[in-house]
């Protein structure tokens, strides 16, 4: 936190992946109650199994802690080694209802799956009535294609943009940016996955080895997007604070 408040980095986001890392995210938040912000929710990776009624209800419990900023971070991935679609796609589709429920924005993953992650999407917004929550799409490493679908979904639909956009396999990313209006953007880390070269100052000495991540890396990101936008990371990184601000409602 140190290093990342050196750099310019006020406030960060402490996502959570499974119920108790949730419940872990919202206990250390609420011992830096103006500097970290945790979010509650299963993602993808670990809906390994049904959800039951119990967990469901926990679930819930955490969500409606007021502290708790979003839900999430929840989706659908269908990588290789991820879990069966339909647990995943069940997770899903009642955390969207959560979400909708309470009103609450959501942090969104999605990979290799984006057909079933709208129509999830689409199904929870007509269950709601035709409300959905403002979104972050966390992350986004999809298509230009992909990329139209989410700012077409109105004005409080986000994309988040990681390191990856300095990463070999992020160089498309560099022009999609472009087609991003700079209010629907916001920057992340992705900390301690999603490294890139130069993320932290000790790099590992196996080059096969993925470079750890620290939120301190955030200038970097910053900069990789002003010089893509063809603006100043100043500029930038104002803005993307700004916006990312908004959705969290702080």
């Amino acid at each position: 936190m140190q290093q990342a408040a050196k750099v310019g980095v006020k406030e960060m986001l402490v996502p959570g992946a499974t119920i108790e890392e949730s419940q872990r995210a919202i206990e250390l938040c609420r011992q830096h109650p103006t500097k970290l912000f945790p979010t509650a929710g299963v993602h993808p990776y670990n809906a390994r199994s049904m959800p039951t009624e119990e967990e469901l209800n926990k679930l819930q419990g955490l969500m409606e802690i007021d502290q708790v900023r979003a839900v999430g971070e929840c989706g659908l991935d269908y990588s290789p080694s991820f879990p069966d679609a339909e647990f995943q796609k069940k997770w899903f589709a009642d955390q969207l209802t959560m979400a909708c429920a309470l009103k609450k924005p959501l942090f969104l993953h999605e990979r290799l799956a984006h057909k079933d992650f709208i129509q999830l999407i689409d199904e929870a917004k007509e269950k709601a009535g035709g409300y959905f929550p403002p979104s972050v799409v966390h992350c986004f490493t999809g298509n230009e294609e992909e990329l139209k679908t989410y700012i077409a979904r109105g004005d409080d639909w986000y994309i988040g943009v990681t390191g990856f956009i300095l990463k070999k396999q992020g160089a498309a990313l560099k022009e999609m940016v472009k087609h991003v209006p700079l209010e629907r953007l916001v920057l992340e880390t992705d900390a301690p996955y999603m490294g890139f070269p130069k993320c932290r100052r000790v790099e590992s000495s196996d080059p096969k080895k993925q470079y750890p991540n620290v939120p301190s890396a955030m200038p970097l990101v910053a900069q990789a997007v002003a010089n893509a936008l063809g603006r100043s990371a100043e500029d930038v990184a104002k803005i993307t604070r700004a916006n990312a601000r908004r959705f969290l409602r702080l």
